[in-house]
């Protein structure tokens, strides 16, 4: 599989809730940078992963790109909490078949706000 494929099986497999398939795509050894967020470990991750999709209603993906080893999503993020519709960027590197790194970047100021309350 190319990366266009591993990443979109991701996308499509977390953002329909997925868990096994999403996990699939993912290396063991995942580096995951988020705005909130920092794993090292895919199993870490994708709890956290399945715990976010729960507080959404939909995903609307804007805008794709990919390369030979690297791809990135843009996508907007319609939750279920006061924050509305966050603009979502991630940043995907693929190795040996499986996404190795993500770097997921949004505003977090509103969420930050209610974990905090």
């Amino acid at each position: 599989m190319d990366t266009k494929q591993i990443v979109t099986n991701y996308h499509n497999a977390w953002t329909g809730g997925d868990v096994e398939a999403a996990r699939l795509c993912l290396a063991d050894d995942l580096d995951f940078q988020g705005s909130i967020d920092t794993f090292h470990r895919a199993d870490d991750f994708i709890i956290a992963l399945m715990m976010f999709k729960k507080m959404l209603r939909g995903i609307n993906l804007i805008q794709s790109f990919f390369s030979e080893s690297e791809a990135a999503l843009l996508y907007d993020c319609d939750t279920m909490s006061p924050t509305g519709v966050i603009r979502t960027a991630e940043f995907f590197t693929v190795k040996d078949g499986k996404i190795k790194s993500i770097n997921l970047v949004f505003d977090a100021t509103e969420l930050r706000k209610l974990m905090a309350g």
